[in-house]
């Protein structure tokens, strides 16, 4: 059962057990940054079952999958008699979960007067229940991670029909984004991602020599990658990511990862949105 080919949900999977070992204190700063590294560019499922075997993983929060099933490995005419014959059970469990569904419809239509008469007809429908939670409240918070990054750009693009902006940054807790209004005149407004939208400024003007960025350029894998570098190189004492800029200011589009402490010491890298080092601004204390 060796040697299945990883993809990138599998990859993101183990991203976040290897986060939640980290929240959790399972594992140190650098034990962090090697494993996220090493997941990322991970190419097989082993890989990740050896960057995760140690981990307790919370509750709720699946380990991604190591090993594939007997079923899974099998012949496909095997894979079939075996999905017919769950098939054919879980039919004759629905027609049986359906006779009772009729005979408890009977019998609620047969008391329904009686039970009206007794209540006043107060109370909710029997079914009224099931559609009181909106769908926005279930919204997971953001947080920077491969996977949410990745959620944010189906919803940029979801919410606006574009992957255009004129700047994004991406912080630990939400993102923010200049979007376009206009696309003959240099408009935007300011909308944040936090696991739901909101506008928090109406349109402006752009100034300055900014243009647009497109997001579908940017590689999260890589970007990631790029993080756990600047952590290790950029020479700042006790470093933690405060935030990525993608922007143009004339000289291409660049992905900008900023390090910083507690006593404002910085340092960032700047990058392609493919990955590519453009230039590295270390720390100089």
């Amino acid at each position: 059962m060796r040697g299945f080919r990883a993809k990138d949900a599998d990859r993101d999977r183990a991203v976040e057990v290897i986060e939640a070992a980290y929240a959790d204190g399972q594992i140190g700063d650098a034990d962090r940054e090697l494993r996220v590294g090493r997941a990322l560019s991970a190419e097989t499922l082993d890989e990740l079952q050896g960057l995760t075997r140690d981990l307790q993983v919370p509750a709720g929060l699946a380990m991604p999958p190591a090993v594939r099933t007997t079923l899974d490995a099998g012949p496909p005419r095997q894979r079939h008699s075996v999905g017919l014959v769950a098939g054919l059970g879980a039919f004759v469990v629905l027609i049986g979960v359906g006779i009772t569904a009729v005979v408890a419809v009977v019998a609620l239509s047969a008391g329904g007067e009686s039970d009206s008469a007794t209540s006043g007809g107060v109370g909710p429908a029997p079914f009224e229940a099931a559609e009181a939670t909106p769908v926005e409240a279930a919204t997971t918070p953001f947080t920077m991670t491969a996977p949410q990054v990745r959620r944010f750009l189906k919803a940029y693009e979801k919410k606006f029909g574009m992957l255009d902006a004129w700047e994004v940054g991406f912080y630990p807790d939400r993102v923010g984004v200049q979007v376009p209004v206009s696309r003959t005149h240099k408009r935007f407004e300011r909308w944040s991602w936090t696991g739901t939208w909101r506008q928090d400024t109406e349109a402006s003007a752009v100034i300055g020599p900014q243009r647009f960025v497109s997001l579908g350029y940017l590689d999260v894998g890589r970007m990631f990658d790029n993080i756990a570098r600047a952590k290790r190189t950029l020479d700042v004492p006790g470093g933690k990511l405060t935030h990525v800029l993608v922007n143009d200011w004339g000289d291409g589009p660049s992905v900008n990862i900023y390090i910083g402490n507690q006593y404002n010491e910085t340092g960032y890298l700047k990058t392609e949105p493919g990955g590519a080092i453009v230039r590295a601004y270390p720390y100089d204390g």
